[in-house]
């Protein structure tokens, strides 16, 4: 006894691939990068869409959470908000200085957690109040992090530098 006719299983594989394209598409997403290399103790700038929630920075398995970390508002007119205030929907500026790591080319993810850091109350009740509210489901089911590539270049030590 066949339960799906040809045209159901089209349908349902057709509601998969736009779930999945709506799910993928709200991803948080590197608009540009400030620079692609730089010695430790340089800041780096992200410009970011859909960083919805608190975001950790990995570089080479050291994690950099909130408070090393600084977030701003893409427009002007809001730059002066605070982090933890900016709407969650607004295009933001993700800063951090480079850790200190050996020299070398790294793959830097950058999470997007849903809750402050270890408060899992606080995310449970977030993420239960996403999932009853439908249309931002392509923000709750999504892809939590991205990535970009960094050359981290030899840390200059002043004290060593030649004077011209």
């Amino acid at each position: 006894m066949k339960y799906f006719t040809r045209g159901s299983r089209m349908a349902f594989l057709i509601l998969v691939a736009c779930v999945s394209a709506a799910s993928s598409s709200c991803a948080p997403r590197i608009v540009s990068v400030s620079t692609a290399e730089g010695a430790p103790g340089n800041i780096v700038s992200v410009s970011m869409e859909y960083l919805v929630g608190w975001p950790r920075v990995e570089i080479a398995g050291k994690m950099m959470d909130w408070p090393q970390l600084k977030l701003s508002a893409a427009d002007p007119q809001r730059s002066s908000v605070p982090g933890e205030e900016l709407v969650w929907i607004e295009d933001k500026f993700l800063q951090f200085k480079i850790p200190d790591v050996p020299p070398g080319e790294y793959l830097v993810t950058i999470h997007d957690d849903k809750c402050p850091p270890g408060d899992l109350i606080y995310s449970f009740l977030e993420t239960s109040a996403y999932v009853v509210f439908p249309p931002v489901w392509p923000f709750v089911f999504r892809s939590n992090q991205t990535e970009f590539k960094l050359r981290v270049l030899p840390k200059i030590d002043p004290s060593n530098e030649i004077m011209k």
